[in-house]
Order: C-alpha cells, then structure tokens, then sequence
C-alpha cells in the first residue's frame, strides 16, 4: 500500500528533504550567474549568498562597464531568474522512479525555486541589486517588476504543490479540500514557515520588501493546492525504512554548514572568495570577504586590488550594478606609472 502522504515518517521525510532542497536553491541562484558571468569573458571568483540582502556571484566583469551593456542583461543580472523559472518548470518533469523521498526532493527544489528565486529574491534587490538592474535596462519601476514576479512565483508553483496533493487519491476519501489544505501546510508551507523564522533570527534586518510578494506567492500556492484537482492516477510509490535517516544525514552534512554562510558576520554578509579580486570586481564594500583555503593571492604589481598595498582611496569602488544616475559603472584606479621609452 503506498504511504500516506500525512503520516508521520512521510512527514518527518519531507521536511529534511525540504531542507535541503531550499538551501541548494539558494546555493544555485548566483552559481547560474557567476557560470553565465564567465561565459560571456568574466571571472567567477566567489559567491555571496545572505537572505536578508541581495546574494552576489562574485565576479572579475570582462570591462568596467560591462554591467550596463546588452551582454551583461543576458549573462549577468537574468541568469538567477532563469535558473529559477527553468527549475520550477523542468523539476517536476524529472523520473523519480518508485521512491516517495525522490519524488518529494524533485518537488521541494521545484517549489523553492518559483518562491526563493521569483518571490524571495526579487525584493532583496529593489535598491541595488538585480531588479534595479533590470529596471535601468527596461524602464520600468523596480516594485512593478517585483509584483510580475510574485505572480509568476505563484503560478510556477502548481506543478509541485499538485505532486504533493496527488497521493490523496491513495487516501479513503480522496482529495478533499480540506486534506489538499493540510497536505500544503505540511508540505509547502512547513519549509516556507522555516525560511522565514531563519531570516528573522539570523539577519541584521528583515527585509520587509521581501516578506509581501513572497506570501502572495505562497497565497497563490495555496490557491492551487485546495482549488485545483490534482493528477489521477499517481504511480505507485513506496518509502524505504532508511529514507528519513538517509535525508537527515543529507540535511546535517548540507544544511549545517550552509546556514552559516548564510548568516551574517558582524552584521554583513559573508563573501567567499577562491579566485583572485581584479579591478572590475563586483565585490561590494559591505561584503565580509573570506578567502577559502587553497585560493591564489594576487602578485605583487598585478591589476588585483591590495596586490601592491595601495592607499584605501586607490583602491578599486566597483559597484555590481549601473549608477544611479548615470547608468554606467564607476571605479578608481590607482594611476599608472610613465612608460619608459
């Protein structure tokens, strides 16, 4: 008999697995960036990646006004909006096979997708970060990009808020309205109820701008868990004995580890770093940068910033993202020495 989707160890399963899911997400966003960074002639060198204000792939940018160029909107400031809708979509198209804990992991990373990567991490970025970005390059206002968003966040939620209701059809009864309602509180609104209590207890600050689109999206999903009829007949899969122990295992390795790069270090984020920060880095001034083990130091005399321990106030100010005003990339260098004949 196929296991019910609110029982105890179906439950207990989907919430490690769910842990898990949410945190690679987060990890994926600026991976797709700083893999499409580097495509398009930059350097990947490091990853940002707090809740509570915009996370950055940390890049060397092919120029230094690479950022508001036709090639940056494609490779820089869409990739984790791309990463986001394709994961949302293809994920729950994925084989899981005949596992329960499978099927539901090919679903969590499906939903932390549409509501991480469309609902959560549009509002982190309305001042400077990738929706003003790409408000610059569209002309339109931030916080209307930051609503499309959300409802996009909400309709690319069906697919996996149905998987989880469809093993009601494996239940005496059905899928009544009011067990698809429980199954989304157990299943999608349990992880997202998580995500929020770690930002509120780990981040400097709430960011507010953040918390209304992502209800509307987890609204949205709710909508599709109790309105909508979901798929019939499901295969039928089974939960193996060593399931919850093997996603606990997962979350103790994955989760641990990534909460504390989420968290932040004297009140900023963590930036850490494995390659070499040349002038047209996108490293902001509040990063908390951390070199990981093995990365290479810059040589002495090379374009990298502290390479020959200038002044502070020779030292590269790139910022992520167009100006304000001007919509191009600002940065001090320090002045080159006279070429001799």
């Amino acid at each position: 008999m196929p296991p019910r989707i609110l029982s105890l160890g179906v439950f207990v399963t989907s919430l490690l697995v769910a842990a898990c899911g949410w945190v690679l997400v987060w990890w994926l966003l600026p991976l797709g960036q700083g893999l499409a960074t580097a495509m398009a002639g930059g350097q990947f060198i490091g990853v940002s990646v707090p809740t509570w204000t915009q996370p950055w792939a940390l890049v060397n940018e092919p120029s230094v006004g690479f950022a508001a160029t036709r090639t940056a909107l494609w490779a820089y400031w869409l990739p984790p909006f791309a990463v986001a809708v394709l994961g949302a979509l293809l994920l729950p198209q994925f084989p899981a096979g005949v596992s329960v804990a499978r099927h539901l992991f090919l679903n969590h990373l499906a939903l932390a997708c549409a509501l991480l990567g469309l609902g959560w991490l549009p509002g982190l970025g309305l001042d400077d970060g990738l929706l003003s970005g790409l408000s610059r390059f569209f002309g339109l206002e931030a916080r209307l990009w930051l609503w499309v968003s959300a409802l996009a966040a909400g309709l690319l939620t069906r697919p996996a808020v149905l998987a989880f209701t469809a093993y009601l059809w494996h239940t005496p009864g059905g899928p009544t309205p009011g067990r698809k309602a429980a199954v989304w509180a157990a299943h999608a609104g349990g992880p997202a109820a998580s995500w929020l209590g770690f930002v509120a207890a780990t981040a400097p600050r709430f960011p507010r701008e953040a918390l209304a689109p992502f209800l509307l999206a987890l609204v949205l999903s709710l909508l599709w868990a109790v309105g909508a009829k979901p798929p019939h007949p499901l295969r039928t899969r089974e939960i193996g004995a060593k399931a919850a122990w093997l996603a606990l295992a997962a979350a103790l390795v994955l989760v641990g580890p990534s909460l504390v790069a989420f968290s932040p270090m004297a009140l900023r984020p963590r930036g850490y770093l494995w390659g070499v920060e040349r002038l047209t880095s996108n490293v902001r001034p509040e990063i908390r940068k951390l070199k990981l083990p093995l990365s290479p130091a810059a040589q002495p005399g090379s374009s990298a910033p502290r390479s020959s321990d200038p002044e502070p106030e020779t030292r590269s100010q790139c910022t992520p993202g167009p100006g304000p005003s001007t919509g191009k990339r600002t940065a001090r260098r320090a002045p080159r020495p006279a070429k001799g004949r």
